[in-house]
């Protein structure tokens, strides 16, 4: 199966979207995850501001919020 085929049959194994499925064509909506070390993911950004950044704000987009809090907890914590 070469790639053309993969992207008319829809999502597979890989999770990644059928292309084409974004209605009409917006430059920039489809991107990959911003959480790129544990995530493979795409996301198709929807918003007014095309400001997505995570493929699932309950998954990605929180994994990604606590790290960062973390972070700055340990920070600050070593800071102080």
């Amino acid at each position: 199966m070469d790639v053309g085929d993969a992207a008319r049959t829809g999502p597979g194994r890989t999770g990644r979207p059928r292309l084409g499925c974004a209605g009409p064509h917006r430059p920039g909506r489809l991107r990959p995850c911003q959480n790129a070390e544990e995530c493979t993911l795409f996301l198709i950004d929807r918003s007014k501001s095309n400001s997505a950044r995570w493929c699932s704000m309950a998954q990605c987009g929180n994994r990604m919020k606590a790290r960062r809090h973390y972070e700055r907890a340990r920070g600050a914590r070593s800071a102080g």
